[in-house]
């Protein structure tokens, strides 16, 4: 009888990310270099530390290994051997190199089609694009859209559930932005190409409350994450902060609301900076972190422009919470 696979992320120093199926017990090395992936090793039994890497989310155990290696207070601290890795929990890695040094080739672009482009909000638009096969990815990731012919690419998270061949993005629009004009211009049938999914800004499997606090459109990595998260219902905690400039800024609020419903109560604020309506804070998302009374185990979010992230992180730690335990999408 074969062994239940076990999903494992790989995450690469630029961005790229990897996603394997190990069975339950397999050894990490081993999947990986069936998949096509020549992890650094050297010794292969933990006796160099070539390997070393960092477990950010899920657990693995570890085959005999060196402690002089891998001293035991690394070990709490995350850092793993990969090459005496065995896989027993869905879980993230990041390995401190690369993706180009484990591939022997980067990854073919994947075609995609323009099937949608409407505006949702002031200066905001959604484009759907579709490709040939369900792409996988973890909620929050996102890839590089290269229209046809263009020696342009433009990042975007998707906000659409993994699993799908139909990719949904929200644009803000930017004048004279080589991206905004092309946008303007482009109607369903357009081809563009799309990298890989990349980032390590996605949805961590975990049994903890979280924030999550966006900034304009980076509203779109967390409906990917809460679309994810209502089709398996938990019961951890969840906050979503949502800021925008004017009331005119903000879309997906009514999905926002009703996914809310479907996670037990997700609690929703919105900061506006102007002319902010009833039940809205006047002022910036992050100005909310202090007053919301986060449990010190809150997993920490945060994606929009840097000033806004740097605020947030500030606020985060200044609110009791532990620096490791906030992730940033910074975005132009």
């Amino acid at each position: 009888m074969s062994q239940p696979l076990i999903p494992v992320t790989l995450l690469f120093a630029d961005g790229v990310s990897h996603r394997l199926q190990v069975p339950r017990g397999g050894k990490l090395v081993e999947t990986a270099t069936a998949a096509g992936l020549n992890l650094l090793t050297d010794c292969s039994n933990g006796q160099c530390g070539t390997c070393t890497a960092q477990l950010v989310s899920g657990s693995v155990e570890l085959e005999d290994y060196d402690r002089a290696v891998l001293p035991d207070e690394d070990r709490a601290c995350g850092t793993v051997l990969p090459c005496v890795c065995r896989v027993t929990s869905a879980c993230a890695i990041e390995l401190p190199y690369d993706s180009s040094e484990a591939l022997s080739e980067e990854p073919a672009p994947i075609s995609a089609a323009v099937t949608a482009i409407e505006p949702v909000a002031s200066e905001t638009v959604r484009l759907e694009v579709e490709v040939p096969d369900a792409l996988v990815f973890e909620p929050g990731q996102y890839v590089r859209i290269t229209p046809q012919g263009a020696d342009f690419h433009r990042s975007y998270s998707m906000a659409n559930v993994p699993g799908t061949n139909r990719l949904q993005f929200f644009v803000r629009l930017v004048e004279n932005g080589a991206f905004s004009q092309w946008l303007a211009a482009a109607k369903p049938g357009d081809q563009v190409e799309l990298s890989t999914p990349h980032g390590t800004f996605f949805l961590r499997d975990e049994d903890r409350p979280r924030l999550f606090v966006a900034g304009g459109t980076g509203v779109a990595p967390f409906l990917s994450m809460l679309r994810s998260m209502a089709a398996q219902p938990a019961s951890q905690r969840t906050t979503l902060v949502i800021g925008a400039r004017t009331p005119g800024h903000l879309f997906a609020l009514e999905e926002l609301k009703a996914l809310g419903s479907r996670l037990q109560g997700m609690d929703l604020q919105i900061a506006v900076e102007q002319d902010a309506e009833p039940g809205c804070h006047t002022g910036y998302p992050t100005d909310l972190i202090p007053k919301l009374g986060l449990d010190p185990a809150t997993r920490v979010y945060l994606c929009g422009p840097p000033p806004m992230v740097e605020a947030g992180r500030r606020a985060a730690e200044a609110a009791g919470l532990a620096k490791g335990d906030v992730l940033c999408e910074r975005f132009a």
